[in-house]
């Protein structure tokens, strides 16, 4: 499994869209991470923009407040990922992606569950809020993404389709989330934070140093 093949660059108003691709299609793309590169961004809940450090990189990352970073590629192995004095070191995996959720007294990490399928656009649903949620279909007829407890991440791979999702608890619409056109052998990532706000876009890679 690469994730190199997973990161596509795409223009969403939600998010930055800097992205990864396969070697041979370097000039279609911003970055290309070297081979068994491990992958990590970050969340930032907290109300103030922070800068996070990671070791092995240069400069820090500046998150705003409310917002999802890029992912950073690394060498697998330890690191240390901080904010100010708050830090956590941990064993990031080859060909594996984490996010970090910074919700302003402590770092959490979550591994993200990406497999290497490009005839399929790849879904990822986090949910960061105390109820059990699933992904569903906007109408809440068709489940996308079995429920969820806080903290956890699940997938799933859907043909190329322009649609529209929501979070449920059991039969009740929690929140809805942006209409996106989802193309294959690209991923994107819907989370459903802390008081029932939803943040939709499409996987990015922030390629400094």
């Amino acid at each position: 499994m690469k994730l190199t093949h997973l990161f596509a660059a795409i223009a969403l108003a939600t998010a930055s869209h800097a992205t990864l691709a396969a070697e041979g299609n370097a000039d279609l793309y911003d970055a290309v991470a070297p081979a068994d590169s491990a992958f990590v961004r970050v969340l930032n809940l907290s109300d103030s923009n922070i800068d996070v450090t990671l070791s092995g990189k240069v400069n820090p990352q500046r998150v705003a407040a409310g917002q999802i970073s890029g992912y950073r590629f690394t060498p697998a192995g330890p690191h240390k990922i901080a904010v100010g004095s708050k830090a956590i070191e941990p064993q990031l995996k080859a060909n594996a992606a984490s996010t970090v959720i910074f919700d302003g007294k402590q770092l959490t990490l979550i591994s993200d569950k990406y497999v290497n399928e490009p005839k399929k656009a790849q879904i990822a649903f986090y949910n960061l809020t105390p109820t059990q949620t699933a992904l569903k279909t906007s109408d809440g007829k068709h489940e996308v993404v079995a429920p969820l407890g806080n903290g956890q991440t699940g997938t799933r791979m859907v043909n190329e389709i322009k649609i529209d999702f929501a979070a449920y608890a059991q039969d009740t619409k929690v929140a809805s989330f942006d209409e996106q056109f989802l193309k294959k052998g690209r991923s994107y990532s819907y989370v459903l934070l802390p008081g029932n706000r939803s943040m939709t876009l499409a996987n990015s890679i922030d390629p400094t140093e």
